[in-house]
């Protein structure tokens, strides 16, 4: 029925959407929803009898347009209200929970807050003992975790703001005594929220908590949140002007332009996430798992110079690994999610089963935290400190790591706290440097690590079936018409492609590219990319109208040529391509690979001897000349010289990267001057290389009319098959 709703509201239909949004609201037993719906249904009767009455009204217009804006906030209240009523699971059961037993108020939540506050300043100067003094703290951790727990599940599990609610919750922005690790995780349950069931209120919000506050965990919280909401909750947005409004003054800001490209690139780059946990998982572990030379915990690497001798392999193992790292690395630095297979096994703890828990930012301040890091001190050249310290990590893997260390005798863990000695202090340094604060770089950190904390609410979470994974839906923000100009203006959009295109996102680049040649037609670069992406997509007459548009702007650019050729030998237009490879030809009159293709054209289009003349120059020019050589037996057959065309094959056959299309083709030429022993021997050898005899019935079946074409009859084609 709520769908049926939001269509007629969609159609302006709102006499039969109030009528059936009335029957929806009575079933979910709200009586005060009822009763909204009932005034809803009764004003817009009055205005439909002014109208029937021919009664002028200049302000009907505005009151229409709210009525139907109305009609869309009751009918998301009454459809969220009625599935939650009907649905199991953690969040409708916090929901009913939250109904049955309704929390406490935003401002009594402040107060608390407030009051623990104080208090966790006050105690370690009162309490002059230690041990009473840590119990005292961390008594006052658990009933800030409580209530801060309470203030994020009120208003995740919430319906639409009153005014009343809105205002006390735009108040907590303004207190100086809440901390903004709370607020963070409030903008949070605000945006998890903002995806379930829109609120103007709530979105208001987010823009407030971005504007008034100035630590980056807030800011960069809310304005992901603010991205999140624009890019799922569209078609409401579009209905509130002032909203749309708010929006666009976004672009007065070129700081908060570039935040919000960041966080664009960030998200595009979580789609790595399961390659690298694949390239993990497949490649990498069970590579050093191989290697018992990795295995030996005493293996140093001046060691490696010394067994050289007796394993060269072992070292291009060890190249291969470190390559590979190599790559991580480079991701890593980038903002990928490298560390999500490390700690994706780590989620377990009862910690984790509180959906507020994953977006703690990380605090000493935490019941979990407070004994583990009871002796470290900041500055500590410990594992533990320089982990935790770490903005590598994200704050949901650093709870991970403590949570674990915690199991670990303190043995052991000491132990592990001194492989940490002065050699590392130059990481330390990187570590610093890679903190940054407020600037974009310190912005660009925090909101990597906040995205990567949502990467595993949605992917690791015990309760993650419940909810839509919204990192299935590529988060092209770019495509809300809200965002795109924030995200698009100048060169920009020319960024965003170019990641794109970077990570072989072939058409979302090629929508980027075709509108950047709007805005900027004389670029030869981005003509160049976007015909390379329609090429990627085998869309060749595209790729070939934007290659001609970079080559008249950089006329002559080898690589365009040889692509433009390439594009109109897969459209089967060998003379246009030929064209281009003259070209390129006339440039590079001694590029082997150029020579090879110009002389398949021409062998494709029967110009046999023009085409060995090629083949012939490779051949002679090239070291490893076995490809031109295939190509010289096969213009030689279908020319009918089979003495000639056998001598080269059979110079293929005696080397030892001999390939199936060797074996079959001598049996071809075999076959055509009737050597039917010496054929079935080429082929029997050419079928033992397929996998089966149905793919080598493939193979020998694709040659059928270049064989009948030099003689050999249909039948004894299809003859020689069951003669294997």
């Amino acid at each position: 029925m709520y769908k049926d709703i939001i269509q007629l509201l969609d159609q302006k239909r709102l006499k039969e959407a109030f009528a059936q949004l009335n029957s929806l609201a009575s079933e979910t037993g709200y009586w005060e929803l009822v009763s909204e719906v009932e005034t809803l249904q009764t004003t817009y009767g009055y205005m439909l009898q002014y109208a029937a009455q021919g009664m002028h009204d200049p302000e009907r217009g505005k009151v229409y347009a709210n009525l139907r804006l109305r009609g869309y906030e009751l009918a998301d209240k009454a459809g969220f209200l009625k599935e939650q009523q009907a649905a199991q699971g953690y969040f409708p059961s916090k929901f009913r929970t939250f109904r049955q037993n309704p929390p406490h108020t935003f401002r009594e939540i402040g107060l608390a807050l407030e009051s623990i506050a104080e208090d966790m300043e006050v105690t370690p100067l009162m309490v002059a003992d230690e041990t009473k003094r840590n119990a005292e703290l961390k008594t006052l951790y658990e009933r800030n975790e409580r209530t801060v727990d309470e203030l994020f599940n009120k208003i995740w599990t919430s319906v639409q703001w009153t005014d009343e609610e809105a205002r006390e919750a735009s108040a907590l922005l303004d207190s100086p005594l809440v901390s903004p690790n709370a607020l963070a995780i409030m903008t949070s349950a605000v945006t998890l929220n903002l995806m379930k069931l829109f609120d103007a209120h709530k979105f208001h919000f987010l823009l407030e908590a971005y504007h008034r506050r100035t630590e980056a965990i807030i800011t960069q919280r809310a304005l992901i949140g603010i991205m999140l909401a624009a890019y799922y909750q569209e078609k409401r947005i579009a209905l509130y002007p002032e909203l749309t409004s708010a929006l666009a003054l976004l672009n007065e800001s070129p700081e908060t332009v570039e935040q919000l490209h960041n966080i664009q690139i960030l998200f595009l780059l979580s789609r790595e996430t399961e390659k690298i946990e694949k390239k993990m998982r497949e490649e990498i572990i069970p590579q050093m798992m191989r290697n018992t030379y990795l295995k030996n915990p005493d293996m140093k690497i001046i060691d490696i110079e010394d067994l050289e001798d007796k394993n060269p392999e072992w070292e291009k193992e060890i190249e291969k690994i470190s390559d590979e790292i190599h790559q991580l690395g480079d991701l890593q630095m980038e903002g990928a999610d490298t560390y999500m297979s490390t700690f994706s096994q780590l989620k377990n703890y009862p910690f984790f089963r509180e959906a507020a828990h994953w977006f703690y930012p990380f605090s000493q301040r935490t019941e979990c935290t407070a004994g583990f890091l009871l002796g470290e001190k900041v500055g500590d050249k410990s594992v533990v400190r320089l982990l935790l310290d770490s903005p590598m990590f994200c704050n949901s893997d650093k709870y991970s790591f403590v949570l674990t260390m915690n199991s670990i005798p303190q043995s052991q863990r000491d132990i592990l706290n001194a492989q940490i000695g002065a050699g590392n202090e130059r990481i330390l340094e990187n570590l610093d440097k890679l903190k940054g604060g407020n600037d974009s770089r310190g912005m660009s950190v925090v909101s990597r690590q906040y995205i990567h904390d949502l990467y595993r609410f949605f992917k690791l979470w015990m309760y993650r079936n419940e909810q839509h994974d919204i990192f299935t839906d590529g988060m092209a923000f770019w495509k809300s018409p809200f965002l795109r100009p924030l995200l698009l203006q100048k060169e920009r959009g020319t960024q965003i492609a170019d990641y794109l295109f970077a990570k072989d996102y072939f058409q979302e680049a090629a929508e980027l590219y075709k509108e950047q040649t709007g805005n900027n037609p004389e670029n030869a670069g981005i003509w160049q990319k976007l015909g390379f992406s329609y090429q990627k997509m085998k869309r060749y007459e595209d790729a070939a109208e934007a290659y001609r548009q970079a080559d008249i702007l950089k006329p002559d650019h080898v690589w365009t040529l040889k692509h433009l050729a390439q594009c109109y030998k897969r459209m089967h237009n060998y003379r246009q391509a030929l064209d281009y490879f003259y070209r390129v030809e006339a440039i590079q009159p001694d590029n082997l690979n150029l020579l090879l293709q110009i002389g398949q054209c021409l062998a494709t289009m029967r110009d046999y001897t023009k085409a060995l003349q090629y083949f012939f120059k490779v051949e002679y020019l090239d070291k490893t000349p076995a490809n031109a050589q295939r190509a010289i037996g096969w213009c030689y057959f279908m020319t009918g010289k089979h003495e000639d065309a056998l001598r080269f094959f059979r110079k293929l056959l005696q080397n030892s990267d001999t390939q199936t299309s060797d074996w079959l083709n001598a049996g071809h030429v075999y076959a055509a001057m009737n050597q039917i022993p010496e054929a079935l021997e080429c082929y029997r050898e050419a079928e033992k290389r397929t996998a089966t005899h149905d793919e080598f019935l493939k193979i020998y079946l694709a040659d059928k009319e270049a064989l009948l074409e030099q003689g050999i009859t249909e039948e004894n084609i299809y003859l020689i098959p069951d003669l294997l």
